[in-house]
C-alpha cells in the first residue's frame, strides 16, 4: 500500500543497524505499525512481535501478516461465484471472479453513486467500486457467520485494502482524488494474497502507543516510526480505514468534498508540534526494554537534539548512536501552487539506545 513514512525500502538498514549493535531477537513492539512492514520483517529476522497502531487499517495489516502464522485452511468448502474454493487461494481467485454489487463506496466515491455525483468524487471507477462493496460485503457476512476463520477473514481483508488502493484514483494519499481516471484506476480490482511468515507469539492490537507499551513486560526492543509532521492520518487514508471498518451495522456520516470520516478518536498527539516531545517522553519513560531504536526524518517536527536529549536521559548515554541514510523523499504530488518541496531527498534516521 501507498504510505507516508512506509520503510520497506529502509528494511535492510534497519537490519544492518540491528546487527551492528548485536540486537537479537526478543520481545519487539513497533506501536506505529502503520502498515506494518517493519512488524512483518522484525517476525522474519526471528523477534517475537507486538504490533500496534490506532488505525483500523494497520491492525487489520499487523493481525493478517504478523499475528497470522501460518496460511489458514477453510473450515469447508464454500461455493462462490460459481466456483467451489477449498483453500484460501481458491477463494481468492473466486472473489476476483465475484459481479459488483453497488454498494456504499459506489455511492460516495465515484460519480456514479448519488452522493459522490454531488461531490465530483473519483476515488473509483464505478465497475471497481462495485467489486469493492460486493467483496466487502461478502467478507462480512461469511465472517460474522462463522464460515470464514479469522486468520482467513484477515488475510482477504488486507488482501482487499490493497487491491482498492492499487486501482485508487489518487497520487498515493487519500486526501485528494484525481479529477480524471489514472491508469492505474482503470486497471480491474485484483486481489492478491500474501505469504505467511511462520513466528510464534506475535500479536496485533489496535490500541494507543503509550497503553501498548506500558501494558508488557521487560522486553527486548522498542521500534518507535512516529509520524514526522502534522498531517493526521485518519484524513489521509480515510477510505482505507472504512474498508477495513466496514459500514453494515451503521453507515458512517462523511463530511466534506472528500467524504471524510468521524476521527477525534484517532486523532495523534505525535502530529502536534506542541505536545509530541512531552509524548515521547512520556513513552520512554513507560517503556521497559533493553533497546530502543527510533526512525525519524531530517524534517521531523521534534527536533533532532531533543531526541537525543531524551534518548541519553532515557538510556545509557555512552550507547546513544545516530545512524542516517538519505533517500528518495516520498511525493504524493508534484511542485505546484498549493505545494514545494524542499527537495528530491530526505535523511532517514535511526536513532539508538540501549537502556
Amino acid at each position: 500500500m501507498r504510505y507516508i513514512g512506509n520503510k520497506t525500502r529502509l528494511r535492510g538498514f534497519i537490519r544492518r543497524v540491528l546487527r551492528k549493535r548485536g540486537i537479537v531477537p526478543g520481545r519487539a513492539i513497533d506501536p506505529f505499525c502503520g502498515t506494518a512492514s517493519v512488524s512483518r520483517a522484525l517476525k522474519r529476522w526471528g523477534f517475537s512481535v507486538i504490533a500496534a497502531d490506532l488505525m483500523r487499517y494497520a491492525y487489520v495489516f499487523g493481525r493478517a501478516y504478523v499475528e497470522t502464522a501460518v496460511r489458514p485452511e477453510l473450515k469447508q468448502r464454500i461455493l462462490i461465484s460459481g466456483a467451489s474454493a477449498r483453500t484460501l487461494t481458491e477463494l481468492a481467485r473466486a472473489l476476483n471472479q465475484m459481479p459488483g454489487a453497488p454498494g456504499f463506496i459506489h455511492e460516495n466515491f465515484t460519480p456514479a453513486g448519488d452522493t459522490g455525483a454531488q461531490f465530483g468524487r473519483m476515488y473509483f471507477t464505478p465497475e471497481n467500486a462495485a467489486r469493492i462493496d460486493a467483496i466487502r460485503t461478502w467478507l462480512n457476512g461469511a465472517h460474522n457467520a462463522g464460515t470464514l476463520p479469522d486468520d482467513a477473514y484477515y488475510m482477504l481483508l488486507a488482501a482487499l485494502i490493497e487491491a482498492a488502493d492499487r486501482v485508487a484514483n489518487t497520487t498515493g494519499v487519500y486526501a485528494a482524488f484525481v479529477k480524471s481516471w489514472q491508469s492505474n484506476a482503470v486497471r480491474p480490482l485484483d486481489l492478491r494474497l500474501e505469504n505467511t511468515i511462520r513466528g510464534n507469539s506475535c500479536h496485533a492490537y489496535q490500541q494507543d502507543a503509550f497503553e501498548v507499551v506500558a501494558g508488557h513486560e521487560p522486553f527486548q526492543l522498542l521500534y518507535l516510526d512516529p509520524p514526522y509532521n502534522s498531517r493526521q492520518y485518519p484524513g489521509y487514508y480515510h477510505i482505507p480505514e472504512l474498508i477495513a471498518t466496514g459500514w453494515f451495522e451503521q453507515q458512517p456520516p462523511l463530511r466534506g468534498k472528500t467524504g471524510l470520516l468521524p476521527d477525534q478518536h484517532q486523532r495523534s498527539v505525535w502530529c502536534s508540534v506542541r505536545k509530541a516531545e512531552a509524548a515521547l517522553e512520556a513513552l520512554l519513560a513507560s517503556a521497559r526494554c533493553k533497546h530502543v531504536m527510533m526512525s525519524y526524518n531530517s524534517e521531523g517536527i521534534i527536533p533532532e537534539d531533543s531526541v537525543e536529549r531524551l534518548l541519553k536521559t532515557y538510556g545509557i548515554r555512552s550507547t546513544y548512536q545516530r545512524y542516517h541514510r538519505a533517500y528518495r523523499r516520498y511525493r504524493s504530488d508534484a511542485d505546484g501552487e498549493n505545494r514545494n518541496y524542499k527537495g528530491n531527498s530526505v535523511t532517514e534516521v535511526l536513532f539508538c539506545v540501549d537502556r
